[in-house]
């Protein structure tokens, strides 16, 4: 009991980082699931499962199976819109639709975020997505930071392997700065992408 203070004091913040996001996932799964249960209750009174079968037993077998259908249907429509967006028709539409969030003041802040961080992360970026992420000596030496490689450079009358890097800025990872970084001056982190995300965001609370 004695170490329960400095229990609290240095590992309640960094639990308090794992419980939030799985918390927020949990809600909006259980909030859409409640709304695919109760979406018999908009059919015609007539057309209701309690309508139709007197038995309360088969009633929320039937519930059930709607609420599965009406799954699979939200999971095909999600489906098809994501095939959709990387079409020439889907990607003006959604060029429209990001046009007029841009025009929001707060909502286009969360809405770019979240997007850029959302594609960046994402493993089918097509090969777009970090190489590897690595140590860097930034902005000065003897000062280290994460940086993620984004490929391979050559600069004209410059000698030796040269990497492409990425520092992103904290707590924001979409924003950040480009570096040209001989092969010998960055440091092997060893890390994951997702790892390296999560100790950004957390500004260096929560690490592996």
């Amino acid at each position: 009991m004695k170490n329960l203070p400095e229990l609290l004091k240095k590992h309640f913040f960094a639990g308090l980082l794992v419980v939030v996001p799985l918390g927020v996932i949990g809600w909006i799964c259980l909030s859409v699931l409640e709304v695919l249960w109760q979406l018999h209750d908009f059919l015609p009174e007539s057309l209701q499962p309690k309508s139709l079968i007197p038995l309360p037993e088969l009633v929320g077998v039937l519930n059930f199976l709607f609420t599965l259908i009406a799954t699979f249907i939200l999971a095909l429509g999600i489906s098809l819109l994501g095939w959709g967006s990387k079409h020439f028709l889907g990607k003006k539409l959604l060029e429209v639709v990001e046009h007029l969030i841009e025009r929001i003041p707060v909502i286009r802040g969360i809405y770019s975020s979240l997007a850029q961080l959302l594609k960046t992360i994402s493993s089918g970026g097509g090969g777009q997505q970090f190489n590897r992420v690595v140590y860097i000596e930034y902005p000065r030496k003897n000062i280290w930071t994460l940086a993620f490689v984004t490929g391979t450079s050559k600069i004209p009358g410059l000698s030796g392997a040269l990497v492409n890097v990425y520092v992103p800025t904290t707590p924001n990872p979409t924003s950040g700065f480009f570096l040209i970084l001989p092969e010998e001056d960055v440091r092997e982190s060893h890390l994951k992408v997702e790892d390296a995300f999560k100790t950004i965001l957390s500004l260096g609370i929560a690490q592996p």
